[in-house]
């Protein structure tokens, strides 16, 4: 399926119209086009330290109250017309405030959301863990209509989280799905917001390593190297999985409504050309960041440019961390540093997605720039991520 701005364009309704639509019916597809749209993914950050048995709180709460009024402060800079954030916590009080502070800056917006890790909530009110509801949102900018389809579970097992009940043990992934409608037009479109599945990071990377450091020698203990690349292909796979889960659930929707497209966002924990991207790309939906007009690349992750990022603590993940102790110690701290310094490095795992259901229009021009940057003026950042932004037009200012 082709990019075709101009579909994306018509669910949208803003004063800046293309034309005079008064004298056209009600339901008429030009009605509302609109000469821009303009869509965010952004991973907003918890601002939780979580452990194995513990969640506590990652950051003074003055510090907090700062870094979410600037990624307010940051949404009402750009007023995108639908935004697909994950990391959000506690749900559903984020999301509200969301809304009622960007309704503060003269902005409209609705919400729908998923809690994705709730720890153990037996009942409204009662939590083990009371900071943890941490989930999902899609936004919409009226008038656009947003309403949620399903909170659709891609991997887990025994669990469930809701907004006030819940039973988690364990790493429990969600997708968001929803469903954006211009009233005017009637177009819809299909929106997933998602978080995947982190396990070691980098596995790519870390897998061509390793396979270069056993080709040369370099790995004595080949049976915990062997141990370590089956967990990288481990993490793949359950990343692919959840994709899949997650595709035939859209196919199922698709099939059931009426919509012009899909469009998925999020923080997808791995890279391009990962198994995870190219499943994506196999079952039809085309990263927009490939045919946007951009300024070189885009890190959405970047401890370089990114001082929130840079002041976090990396920590092996548990997987590998209990793989390398049967090591020798020179040999499981070169692992460590090895570690440390790939996952520090600049790299895009935060995508926009997008497959479209009609080919026969003509291309649009389509912008993506990067999110919640700093600049002179508020010189820190909003979350360890950046956003993704892109702006779809037809007046021919890209």
């Amino acid at each position: 399926m082709r990019l075709v701005a101009p579909i994306l364009l018509g669910m949208s309704l803003h004063t800046g119209c293309v034309g005079s639509t008064s004298d056209r019916p009600p339901g008429d597809p030009d009605a509302a086009r609109m000469s821009r749209f303009r869509v965010l993914t952004y991973n907003t950050l918890h601002g939780l330290d979580v452990g194995r048995l513990w969640v506590r709180p990652g950051e003074s709460e003055d510090d907090r109250t700062a870094r979410i009024t600037l990624q307010i402060d940051d949404m009402a800079r750009v007023e995108p017309d639908v935004m697909l954030l994950q990391e959000v916590n506690p749900l559903p009080r984020m999301a509200t405030a969301y809304v009622d502070g960007l309704r503060a800056r003269s902005l409209t917006y609705n919400e729908v959301h998923q809690v994705d890790a709730c720890g153990v909530r037996p009942l409204p009110g009662v939590a083990v863990v009371p900071g943890l509801n941490n989930g999902l949102v899609v936004l919409a900018k009226a008038p656009l209509l947003v309403r949620k389809l399903a909170g659709l579970k891609l991997s887990g097992g025994f669990g469930l989280c809701r907004d006030r009940l819940g039973v988690q043990f364990g790493e429990l992934r969600y997708a968001l799905i929803a469903e954006v409608e211009n009233p005017a037009s009637h177009r819809k479109l299909l929106v997933v917001s998602l978080h995947l599945h982190s396990g070691i990071e980098r596995d790519e990377y870390f897998t061509q390593r390793l396979l270069v450091a056993q080709s040369e020698g370099r790995i004595q203990d080949q049976a915990s190297s062997q141990q370590i690349l089956n967990a990288l292909a481990e993490d793949q796979q359950q990343r692919v999985q959840e994709l899949r889960t997650l595709l035939a659930e859209l196919k199922r929707l698709q099939a059931a409504g009426s919509y012009v497209g899909i469009l998925i966002g999020g923080d997808f924990n791995f890279e391009p050309d990962s198994p995870g991207y190219r499943e994506l790309q196999e079952a039809g939906l085309r990263d927009t960041y490939t045919v946007a007009r951009r300024t070189g690349e885009l890190h959405t992750y970047d401890p370089r440019l990114n001082p929130v990022a840079r002041q976090e603590e990396i920590e092996l993940p548990p997987t590998l961390a209990s793989v390398i102790q049967r090591m020798p110690e020179d040999q499981q701290q070169r692992i460590k540093d090895g570690y440390r310094r790939g996952v520090s490095q600049a790299r895009r795992i935060d995508f926009l997605f997008m497959m479209l259901a009609d080919p026969a229009h003509p291309l649009g021009c389509l912008r993506q720039e990067l999110f919640g940057r700093p600049n002179a003026v508020t010189l820190g950042a909003g979350s360890d991520h950046f956003g993704v932004l892109d702006t779809y037009t037809t007046d021919g200012n890209c």
